[in-house]
């Protein structure tokens, strides 16, 4: 005993040469003391320390405290942060099994344990400890508990009940715990903003770690509470500026008004070199938005000086000139709006494409003898399918062009990272979606005079026949569905109506955005008359007159799967065409498929409107 008492002190004496002020080994967080002691001879002094921990551990064996700190200390020491590897992992690993071993169930070891244990393996240690919990309360602290609760939350993040539930158990015995932020930030997911301010706000002044006050601040931003959140933006900046997003910045301050000094924050966002094109495009979307029109072209200039591809077709430069037309041109800016109309010649002539091979099939099956016979007596000719196939791209250049610009340029020239969730915006989905319908059913409207007008809303079937086929047809499309995903790996959705509307994620965002009745007269009326006038009445018509009924209603089917833009949806596209096709010839007019249409976007509708509301929100 007395030379495990020499060595002890021998050990303490050593160690004391390079540091007078050591925490006490069996001290919480010792282990960040001694990390931060090694120098350049490192590998000596990690021995040295190590040393002094099993002498401390030793002389007291049942110091777990000690124990746990040991293993931090070398789960630490080598330890690369940039690299996110551990040097000594293997021996860390040793020594937590080994701690784990001898105290199954103390409480400082679980919580030990648990923390560097991940999924499933971290769930059932927390679980246990749980259980031991609730059999010997007073065997853990307020603090122990509060943090198995604290890492329960943290393991629940998907789902969000137990999660909170959790958290708040956390909150109620940590009392120096802030959980404050993750339990706003379930709040705010769930749509339960004024909880999630009042959490926040309340709690402001117990956060010290920057991290946390940053993502408060991020968090007020989008609770619709600038003046808060720059105050906390402020603090962090103070200590440490690098943790400021300035363009997060500028959007407060644009919300509070100060215009000046949200420009301010985007030509910081400038100076740096990365993502410099990123923040130029944001400063001319403020300027062009905010700032008189020489800035505003200014900035343009100084961002087509980055790279001309931002603005390729000149849709950028033609907002200068609306914001001013007497500012003067460059022979580049000149350029790149003339490829703007050269894209709408090219828009004009890809219809070609697929109208002059029908007016070829046809004249060659006229050579060979063979005799047309049409089925339906419209007076639509290939030049009116030729137009309204011009109308179809030009509305998708249009919507693309007002919408979507910016993303799609550096999309296809790679100048600026795209996010799924850049492109994910209800308003924008909802108003690129009304665009597109409104041109389109304008377009359409251009192709109709009295005559086909009369064609448009007769048939030979009664109204409840017509509805009675919708209704039956969504109960076959069902069947066609389920046979459907034994061949085609189709994603799995939260109800399968959700796929048999190609444009799930936009109907979603008009009834977020606009109510469900605006979304009803799109996706339940505009549509589908417009549709049927497109496919069952021009295209079906015109070509029959080359091909015949049989070929026309194919290819019609066909081309009305591909503009849905789903493949593995196309075989349930082409089925719902060719069915309509026949119903229009059989009644003679095409309300029978406006209505057969109607009626099944309205129980889609239906479905994804149910859904929304029980899934709790859009």
């Amino acid at each position: 005993m007395t030379y495990r008492l020499f060595t002890f002190v021998f050990l303490l004496t050593a160690f004391s040469s390079f540091s007078q002020s050591d925490p006490d080994f069996g001290e919480v967080e010792s282990h960040l003391h001694f990390v931060k002691q090694l120098s350049n001879a490192k590998d000596e002094n990690f021995e040295q320390i190590l040393s002094a921990y099993d002498a401390h551990i030793e002389v007291n064996p049942y110091d777990i405290i000690a124990q746990i700190e040991r293993c931090k200390f070398i789960g630490n020491s080598y330890f690369d942060e940039y690299e996110g590897y551990n040097l000594k992992y293997e021996e860390t690993e040793a020594c937590i099994n080994a701690l784990n071993e001898k105290y199954p169930e103390h409480p400082a070891v679980l919580i030990y344990v648990a923390e560097n244990r991940y999924g499933e393996e971290r769930l059932t240690i927390l679980e246990t400890a749980r259980e031991l919990m609730d059999e010997n309360p007073e065997k853990w602290s307020n603090d122990q508990k509060a943090e198995v609760y604290k890492l329960l939350g943290d393991s629940y993040q998907e789902e969000q009940f137990k999660s909170l539930s959790f958290y708040k158990k956390a909150q109620r015995l940590g009392d120096s715990l802030d959980l404050s932020l993750q339990i706003a930030e379930i709040y705010e997911s769930q749509g339960k903003e004024d909880l999630a301010k009042e959490t926040l706000l309340r709690s402001l002044e117990k956060d010290t770690f920057l991290w946390n006050i940053n993502q408060k601040a991020h968090l007020l931003l989008k609770l619709n509470e600038p003046e808060k959140a720059l105050e906390l933006f402020d603090i962090v900046n103070k200590k440490d500026s690098t943790y400021i997003n300035n363009n997060e910045m500028a959007q407060a301050m644009a919300e509070l008004g100060n215009l000046d000094a949200a420009r301010d924050f985007l030509v910081r966002d400038t100076l740096s070199e990365w993502n410099r094109i990123g923040a130029k495009q944001r400063l001319f979307s403020h300027d062009i938005a905010h700032s008189d029109s020489k800035l505003a072209l200014q900035t343009y200039r100084s961002l087509q000086n980055e790279t001309t591809y931002d603005d390729f077709f000149g849709i950028k430069r033609f907002q200068v000139f609306i914001k001013d037309p007497f500012l003067t041109w460059n022979p580049k800016e000149v350029f790149h709006f003339s490829l703007l109309y050269l894209l709408v010649i090219l828009a004009f002539i890809i219809p070609y494409m697929w109208v002059l091979p029908v007016f070829g099939v046809g004249k060659v099956l006229k050579k060979s003898g063979f005799k047309i016979r049409p089925r339906l007596s419209f007076s639509w000719t290939l030049e009116h399918f030729w137009l309204l196939s011009f109308v179809y791209l030009l509305a998708q250049l249009a919507t693309l062009f007002v919408f979507e610009y910016e993303q799609t340029m550096n999309y296809l020239f790679d100048l600026v990272s795209v996010y799924t969730e850049d492109l994910m915006d209800k308003d924008l989905l909802a108003n690129e979606m009304i665009l597109f319908v409104l041109l389109m059913a304008i377009g359409t409207l251009s192709m109709l005079n009295r005559e086909r007008l009369k064609v448009v809303f007769s048939s030979n079937l009664r109204i409840r026949q017509m509805i009675g086929l919708g209704v039956l047809f969504v109960i076959f499309n069902r069947i066609i569905m389920k046979v459907l995903g034994l061949f085609v790996d189709i994603e799995e959705p939260s109800f399968d109506f959700n796929l048999i509307l190609s444009a799930e994620q936009e109907i979603l965002a008009m009834m977020s955005v606009h109510g469900f009745l605006m979304a009803a007269l799109l996706v339940v009326v505009i549509v589908p008359i417009y549709e049927e006038i497109i496919f069952r009445g021009v295209i079906l018509n015109s070509v029959e007159k080359y091909i015949g009924f049989k070929g026309a209603n194919i290819f019609q089917a066909i081309l009305f799967g591909l503009v849905h833009d789903n493949i593995a949806l196309f075989v349930f596209f082409f089925v719902f065409a060719l069915v309509i096709g026949y119903w229009v010839k059989r009644s003679k007019g095409l309300l029978t498929g406006i209505i057969f249409h109607g009626v099944h976007n309205l129980t889609v509708l239906l479905a994804l409107y149910y859904l929304s509301k029980i899934g709790g929100g859009f």
